[in-house]
């Protein structure tokens, strides 16, 4: 049975904290779409990093942290609306066995 694409848009300021508070959104995700613990915790810290990137790049801007989850995958895009590209991380919704 396919389901619904599932987006969560979250507007932060460029403070470390809240780049840990979007890696624990990403894991939450991943942790109730069954995926293993190892890519759960890689998938956390790869978060963290792309939204302490997007805040150097951009620290007196609102950065833009969308989660979404589709059918067969999670995907996470951080935009600092500073002028560069949007950093997107994916990965496949493979539960863990």
């Amino acid at each position: 049975m396919a389901t619904d694409p599932k987006r969560l848009k979250l507007q932060l300021d460029a403070d470390p904290r809240f780049a840990a508070a979007a890696g624990g959104a990403v894991r939450y995700l991943a942790e109730a779409s069954g995926m293993s613990e190892e890519v759960c915790r890689e998938f956390q810290k790869a978060t963290i990093a792309a939204c302490l990137k997007a805040f150097q790049s951009g620290p007196d801007v609102n950065h833009v942290i969308e989660f979404l989850r589709a059918e067969g995958r999670i995907e996470v895009i951080v935009n600092s609306g500073a002028g560069s590209e949007p950093i997107r991380i994916a990965r496949p919704v493979i539960a863990a066995s």
